[in-house]
């Protein structure tokens, strides 16, 4: 058998060759025989001949047996023969082209052992072991041994190298410890030709790739390594391993070979735990959910109150649109943990608690999901007896910070338990979801009432704002959407100091919140600000375009037109350039960014002064004033650059082009040098213009554009 070319792993396999043979099972009978116990001795006097047909009935029983044992492996479950578990050729195309791959392999190394074991059954068992008088071997030569079950007798020991091979590798050790990490590569494939079982040769060439970067051969080398060893777990363990913590940034490569050596151990030892979990989250993040699913049902029958298998389990579920199932395995935990009581160290929080909960409102039963959310709460607190609190279905006042409407109930005992068991004990992301719940049934003024804690810390709620932004923003959308703007401001105001990369989304729900309240004002100032934030923020300009025109504002209204038609423009050439809609990984990382390809009168939007029509006569002349001596500044910047950019110096044009810009805008909205009928022109558009709709957004955009052209 052949190893593979200094430097060169095979894939998936190698082949056997010229430099390594092994020998041919008729090869045996040219070798001197023990006689079986079963054959007669042969007698004084007997011709040649008699002793030639003796050896060759020998050598037919042998090569009868060897058939015999040939047929019993070939039928049993090989020690090499691949498992794919649960995994249908269907469902995961990639493993199987993965499992055929080490199938080859396999084969490869079945041939080999196969082979060697025929020659060592024809060459040294004989010497070392006894037949009994049925004519098979028994585990050795003492009295009574007992004889070997029929089948597969695992592994076979690995010989002992020898002094050759021990040679070269500390030759190629020495070289791997001194950095000569290719001669050590060199060396190992080396000792891989004379003789492909040298397990210390496959690891020591697997750790050569490793640090000359060639990860996809240091893989493939441990998982053959493995594969001379496959009942021990120690090199599987190692192919795993690597796969997954040794690939840098191409892990995601490796997921199936780390996939298969988890399987590898699993078949050694089905019991162990931490290899399936392995196995199971491998698949989780190759997104086979459906079997990643059966392989955490499995892990939960060890270990039922893990929660963290319950909550992947449960996500799992979720994202297979299986979400009753996912409650169903949470009652059935909570159930568990009840019955466990304090009989284990295993702990069912709040964490579990409000996924839980939250698998109601995807299913939209806010009923159910109030009286498990103060159920479950309850019990956590310690009160889980005082179950009359159920009786209450349109407020939640077992949960007040007093006990003004507690008292009500004639079954409550402010003695029993502690105040802090009540309404201080129940975290505030659960009293959150029982007000959106409550919201969701219509009880607006039982909501609010829990969404009033968001504001009882610090400056109203700054606090609370910066530990749970998400929790504000979920807050007030849900109030947006329900119509209560004024509420929802409440909530979004607070986040706007410090929204960031979201800021230009806050400010464009914070705008339609003052439509809604009439402000005009207040709804120009955010819309203005996610242009400002946000260069390609179509939403905000439409609402711009809106709001100008029903106030009669048909120049600044048309400027926001042109301006989504050449943003949907740009939109669509990208998306021509590089095939539509595809979402390739590749293409993506290939792609320029979109401002890069947006046209000159869209690219810098975001320093683009835009006047504030709805101002107050006062503070709009202030505005006038600072606009007016920005502009002289630009003017003075052109005059200073202009010889330094007809000179040709990247710096001074930029800062002229720029300059330049914001006076030909400024120039543009000039009536006296540029009326109307000519800035319509100077866009593109005439009275006779037609725009080509593909979307709602375009159709009301060419209907406004329509509008305000003909309207002048």
């Amino acid at each position: 058998m052949s190893g593979s070319a200094p430097g060169m792993l095979p894939e998936h396999g190698f082949n056997t060759g010229q430099s390594h043979q092994y020998p041919e099972p008729e090869a045996s009978q040219g070798h001197d025989l023990v006689w079986p116990a079963h054959a007669p001795p042969p007698r004084q006097g007997t011709s040649g001949i008699s002793m030639d047909r003796a050896r060759d009935e020998f050598a037919a029983m042998s090569t009868e047996r060897r058939r015999q044992r040939r047929e019993r492996v070939k039928g049993a479950d090989d020690i090499l023969g691949i498992d794919l578990g649960d995994e249908s050729d269907d469902s995961d195309p990639d493993y199987q082209e993965f499992g055929r791959g080490i199938r080859k392999m396999q084969n490869d190394v079945r041939q080999a052992r196969h082979l060697d074991s025929e020659d060592e059954d024809s060459d040294e068992a004989p010497m070392g072991r006894k037949t009994n008088k049925g004519g098979r071997r028994s585990r050795g030569g003492g009295k009574g041994g007992r004889g070997r079950r029929p089948g597969i007798r695992g592994p076979r020991k690995a010989a002992e190298p020898t002094g050759d091979i021990k040679l070269r590798l500390g030759q190629a050790n020495t070289a791997f410890l001194e950095g000569r990490y290719e001669d050590a590569r060199d060396i190992a494939s080396e000792i891989i030709r004379i003789n492909a079982e040298t397990y210390e040769a496959w690891t020591l060439i697997s750790a050569c790739f490793k640090e000359l970067g060639e990860y996809n051969s240091a893989v493939k080398a441990l998982m053959i390594a493995a594969t001379w060893r496959p009942k021990h777990v120690g090199p599987w363990h190692a192919a795993l391993d690597f796969a997954l913590n040794e690939t840098g940034d191409l892990r995601s490569e490796f997921l199936i070979s780390a996939q298969y050596a988890a399987q590898q151990i699993l078949k050694a030892n089905s019991q162990d735990l931490e290899a399936r979990r392995i196995k199971a989250s491998i698949m989780l993040e190759r997104r086979n959910l459906k079997h990643a699913s059966k392989e955490y049902e499995i892990i939960l029958k060890r270990v039922p109150l893990d929660t963290k298998v319950v909550q992947t389990l449960a996500s799992i579920y979720v994202d297979l649109g299986q979400i009753e199932l996912a409650q169903k395995l949470y009652v059935k935990t909570i159930n568990n943990f009840k019955r466990s009581g304090a009989e284990t160290e295993a702990v069912f929080g709040w964490t579990d608690a409000y996924a839980y909960i939250e698998l109601f409102g995807l299913l939209e039963k806010y009923n159910d999901g109030i009286k498990e959310l103060r159920s479950v709460a309850r019990w956590l607190v310690g009160r889980g007896e005082e179950d009359f609190w159920d009786t209450f279905i349109d407020d939640d006042r077992e949960w007040d910070d007093d006990d003004l409407r507690r008292s009500e109930c004639s079954q409550f005992d402010a003695t029993v338990y502690s105040p802090d068991t009540y309404g201080p004990g129940l975290p505030i992301e659960l009293r959150i979801k029982l007000g959106l719940y409550r919201l969701s049934l219509g009880h607006h003024i039982e909501a609010l009432r829990h969404f009033s804690y968001l504001k009882t810390s610090g400056d109203n709620g700054q606090g609370l704002t910066e530990e749970f932004p998400h929790i504000f923003e979920e807050v007030a959308d849900s109030l947006s959407q329900k119509g209560y703007n004024k509420d929802a401001l409440d909530y979004y105001l607070p986040l706007a100091p410090g929204a960031g990369p979201e800021g230009a989304s806050l400010q464009l729900k914070m705008g339609k919140c003052w439509l809604g309240e009439k402000s005009d004002q207040e709804a120009e100032l955010c819309f203005q600000n996610a242009v400002q934030m946000e260069e390609d923020n179509i939403p905000a300009r439409m609402e711009l375009a809106r709001l100008y025109e029903r106030l009669n504002e048909k120049e600044q209204s048309f400027m926001y037109v042109n301006e989504i038609i050449a943003l949907r423009r740009s939109q669509r050439q990208l998306q021509d350039a590089y095939g539509g809609t595809r979402s390739n990984d590749a293409a993506a990382s290939r792609r320029p960014r979109r401002n890069q390809i947006y046209s000159a009168s869209t690219r810098r939007s975001q320093y683009r002064y835009y006047p504030r029509r709805l101002l107050h006569p006062a503070e709009r002349l202030k505005e006038e004033a600072a606009r007016a001596a920005h502009l002289q500044s630009q003017y003075s910047i052109m005059k200073t650059e202009l010889e330094k950019m007809r000179a040709g110096e990247p710096a001074a044009t930029q800062k002229w082009m720029e300059a330049a810009e914001d006076l030909i805008e400024d120039f543009r909205g000039f009536k006296t040098f540029y009326p109307w009928d000519k800035y319509v022109k100077f866009l593109g558009y005439s009275h006779d213009d037609k725009f080509q709709a593909e979307t709602k957004l375009e159709t009301d955009l060419t209907e406004m554009a329509d509008r305000l052209s003909k309207s002048q």
